[in-house]
């Protein structure tokens, strides 16, 4: 460090923004939450530089191929303010409606339209050409999220026993092969083909206080569709199934999905669902 031309003689404190921790002597009677990014004008000063594609605050793993940044509410919560095509808004905005009205764990959404916000579970179809999704965080200070290729984990997102390996490789040690399960059903509904081998949108949660590692919330369906089906993925999908005899158990649970999205009027994802029921019953 450098102060009026002349190196100090001490740093105070030393904050990693790589790993879990930060360093101050004995003495200083300053605690975390008084320096960490989550709750500090440190990520006001990031966020004045525009949408990134690279890391941000709080969470160093947010990343991917869209534009993205962090934004800090009027209740001091943090989402993330993701910038997509107006189609590729809504199919995200209705991936999530479904998901949540499925019970599936996935990071809630909203859109800011000309009457105010609109979350995803009362989302049905834009009504102004909106270019933006936010997305309501899913970490805090007493969990973070890990993502597989900060990991070094490679996946493929259609194999089950591939991904539950993966996940195992990543710490998680309970309840893997029904949230794997429940996670690759249904993006095969909604025709979402980017977890296949974006490492990047498979997670982790760590436990800050406990250590322990679960699967995360899903997030990003903005490569979902409502128009095309792909059937390659859902032969794929069905063959990983049987594979690994669960064959029953995603019957069951891709009737639901189905039978939300005929309530919903997702006709296509309907037709997704109907078409994996086919190939497990073949």
């Amino acid at each position: 460090m450098r102060a009026g031309g002349s190196r100090t003689k001490e740093a105070r404190r030393r904050l990693s923004l790589s790993d879990s921790y930060w360093v101050k002597y004995d003495n200083d009677n300053v605690d975390f939450e008084a320096i960490t990014p989550y709750l500090n004008p440190f990520s006001e000063l990031l966020m004045q530089h525009g949408h990134r594609r690279s890391n941000s605050i709080p969470e160093i793993v947010l990343g991917g191929s869209q534009p993205k940044k962090w934004v800090r509410d009027k209740d001091k919560s943090l989402y993330i303010e993701k910038i997509l095509l107006p189609e590729q808004v809504e199919v995200e905005m209705r991936a999530v409606r479904l998901a949540r009205l499925c019970n599936v764990k996935v990071m809630n959404a909203f859109v800011k339209t000309s009457k105010g916000r609109v979350y995803a579970d009362n989302f049905t179809k834009l009504k102004e050409q909106i270019g933006v999704i936010n997305l309501v965080n899913i970490s805090n200070l007493n969990r973070s999220l890990i993502q597989f290729d900060y990991l070094g984990i490679g996946v493929n997102g259609y194999d089950i026993k591939n991904v539950v390996e993966a996940y195992k490789r990543a710490g998680v040690e309970r309840d893997v092969g029904q949230i794997t399960l429940t996670q690759i059903v249904f993006d095969t509904v909604v025709g979402n083909i980017d977890r296949k081998s974006n490492n990047s949108n498979w997670a982790v949660f760590l436990d800050h206080g406990t250590g322990e590692r679960i699967p995360s919330s899903m997030y990003d369906f903005n490569w979902a569709s409502t128009k095309y089906s792909d059937e390659k993925m859902i032969k794929e999908v069905a063959v990983g199934i049987k594979s690994a005899r669960m064959e029953e158990e995603a019957k069951i649970l891709t009737e639901t999905i189905g039978e939300n999205s005929r309530a919903l009027k997702f006709t296509q994802w309907a037709e997704n669902a109907a078409k994996l029921v086919a190939l497990l019953k073949s």
